[in-house]
């Protein structure tokens, strides 16, 4: 296979006779004038292109970020100039760099680098205040003196004004989701009044488990909030980003670029990730750091956002003075929606805008009513729990939803209406997509859309733990794009919980991929979770100790349907094969970040992003997959990730 791209074959035709009479020297020194060479050349590889046909290559050329030839090796040798890099894969692997199309790197950054790696930053930059301390704790009541001790600590040392961040852990072995029970401050003495007396001169906030904890902070901290982001903010997934982006590092902006560069490249870019799906308005600060980084050119990875709708972010304006919850959130979601502009797929090649997102759709803002979550699993007698067995038991979708009564149905259903692009949205129930099937059944009976039109808006769920297998078709019927992650099965969250209470019969029900694709569906594969090693204290969400700092570990589970947490095979009829896996993780994320055209496979005019592996991912055993190791990450044409090892 030689493909070239169909500018520099016309340059080429163009110039040769220009050539006659002229020495190769003055027509080699007039094409490097003229950057004719590619910039880059891969050689001795085995080029997985992912395209269509599952093309292969031995080589591949790269000139201004894109792609421009692939073929065997002499054929891109030569095409080199003088000038042109040459990367030798030494007959690895290579494969298109992985899209990531929903992680958090501003959200788990806080965790990183305010959390874990705070001192050395705060030493770095000469910064105090991100010096965050740990504080471990058994119960409730060495919870307590723990946080005494070291917030007078801090207070002493740091002055009046300064803020003081304590992160909060359990005892050796425990999960994050037996901190979050242990410390909710709704059910302990850990709430702001105690915060008060134990820190009254200072903005002061403990961090109470993982990236998405039930953190606390006291009067002064609220009191900040409202003066540098204009209202106070409680809900984990809000206030710790903001916390680092907005408020620390406000009017810190080097530092603040740094912090963002260095979590994209060790925990995105060694992973193998070129592109990754998020929403911002967790951080509208974060959003600018990032803009500010492409404008450097010192931008590693590629991202395509989703702009915040509807109920998303509701939580962050109820708190406003004058006016009731209720007053609020009807308010911003009839603003975000008729404010959002459909610019989706627009932007540039590093950023651009993917669609809307409401992840909380499948609850009402302000927690009213019971949302649009249900099941129609039977539940078994609560006589058969065994044990330490969790019990978790959904409404039944018998007892019936109106549709109407539910905001998040209603603020999504106005964002259709408007012909913007759904998407982001959670998938925690199988009644949920109940809920979305019927709102696409009406517009369709309405006239307002054909199938083939909600076909080519690719709506996309997130997290999708639980459908049921009547579901399956639709999905593929409305072309909707579920995007798994894993880890969401396990435990004692979403998926797990329903296994433990419902049992064994909805084990089918659990993350069925394979049933989508051979459906017709193109469900892509995401992490959701911070990839980096800074130990159990430091993980993002509860998952498997087995996958901690490895995205391929989390992709073995999809090929085996091992979960490495509790030893269960869960339906090992869904299992993938190695190229439909491949598939998820690059072409099918990219399409449904609207990036298709330009990422996910590797093709002659497409952005030269590619990761070369140690190992052989398609002919490895598949429960040895979490084994392999990116040794190199490049982004268009520029390395963003080398492995001291290549």
């Amino acid at each position: 296979m030689f493909i070239v791209g169909a500018g520099f074959l016309s340059f080429y035709l163009w110039i040769t006779p220009c050539g006659f009479g002229q020495s190769q020297a003055d027509l080699a020194r007039k094409l490097n004038l003229l950057q004719a060479y590619p910039d880059l050349i891969v050689v001795n590889g085995v080029i997985h292109t992912m395209d269509a046909n599952l093309s292969q290559a031995q080589a591949m050329a790269i000139r201004n970020s894109r792609i421009l030839a692939l073929g065997t090796n002499d054929q891109i040798r030569f095409l080199a100039g003088p000038d042109t890099k040459i990367v030798d894969a030494k007959g690895r692997v290579v494969l298109p760099a992985l899209v990531d199309s929903h992680t958090h790197p501003n959200l788990w950054g806080v965790q990183h680098w305010l959390g874990a790696k705070g001192k050395d930053i705060a030493k770095e930059f000469n910064m105090p205040e991100l010096a965050s301390e740990l504080v471990r704790a058994t119960d409730n009541s060495s919870a307590i003196r723990g946080v005494e001790r070291v917030a007078a600590a801090r207070a002493k040392e740091l002055g009046p004004g300064k803020w003081i961040v304590i992160y909060l852990f359990g005892p050796p072995g425990s999960t994050l989701e037996e901190w979050e029970k242990m410390f909710v401050p709704q059910r302990s003495s850990l709430n702001r009044q105690f915060l008060d007396s134990v820190a009254p001169n200072n903005p002061l906030l403990v961090f109470t488990g993982g990236g998405t904890g039930n953190n606390v902070h006291n009067t002064k901290a609220a009191e900040e909030w409202i003066r540098i982001v204009g209202n106070e903010q409680t809900q984990g997934l809000m206030e710790s980003p903001q916390l680092l982006w907005d408020i620390l590092l406000r009017d810190h902006e080097d530092v603040a670029m740094a912090i963002m560069r260095r979590e994209m490249l060790e925990c995105l870019a060694a992973q193998g990730i070129g592109t990754f799906g998020d929403r911002y308005d967790r951080s509208v600060a974060s959003a600018r750091t990032i803009r500010l980084l492409y404008e450097k050119g010192e931008l590693p990875v590629r991202w395509g956002y989703f702009v915040s709708s509807g109920s998303n972010t509701v939580g962050k304006y109820e708190k406003l003075q004058g006016t009731t919850a209720d007053q609020v959130s009807l308010l911003v979601q009839k603003m975000l929606t008729h404010e959002i502009p459909d610019f989706r797929g627009v932007g540039n090649d590093y950023i651009w805008m993917a669609g809307t997102a409401n992840e909380a759709w499948e609850r009402n803002g302000s927690n009213r009513g019971a949302g649009i979550t249900c099941t129609k699993a039977e539940l078994p007698p609560e006589s058969a729990r065994k044990p330490g067995q969790v019990w978790e038991p959904v409404r039944s979708c018998a007892e019936g939803i109106n549709y109407d009564e539910q905001d998040g149905y209603t603020s999504e259903r106005e964002i259709l209406d408007r012909k913007l692009r759904p998407g982001f949205l959670h998938g925690y129930s199988d009644g949920t997509y109940d809920a979305l099937f019927h709102m696409l059944d009406q517009a369709v009976a309405k006239g307002q859309f054909t199938v083939e039109q909600i076909r080519e808006m690719r709506i996309g769920t997130e997290h999708n733990p639980i459908i049921r297998p009547d579901q399956i078709p639709l999905f593929a019927k409305y072309n909707i794009m579920p995007s798994f992650n894993g880890y969401q099965l396990q435990g004692d969250i979403k998926g797990g919980a329903f296994l433990q209470t419902y049992g064994e019969k909805v084990l089918n029900w659990l993350g069925p991929i394979k049933s989508l694709v051979d459906a017709g569906a193109r469900p892509p594969f995401n992490t959701d979770l911070h990839l980096t090693d800074l130990g159990p204290e430091w993980k993002s969400m509860e998952s498997p100790e087995a996958w901690r700092g490895s995205i391929w570990a989390i992709m073995e589970f999809y090929l085996t349907r091992y979960m490495p947490s509790n030893g269960l095979v869960y339906n090992k009829a869904e299992a993938l094969d190695k190229n439909t896996m491949m598939k998820a993780a690059t072409i099918w994320s990219a399409e449904l970040l609207m990036k298709d055209k330009d990422i996910g496979t590797l093709e002659d005019g497409k952005l030269g992003d590619f990761i070369v592996l140690d190992k052989d991912y398609f002919a490895i055993p598949a429960d040895q997959v979490h084994t392999i190791k990116t040794l190199l990450t490049v982004v268009g044409g520029e390395t963003v990730f080398q492995a001291p090892s290549f």
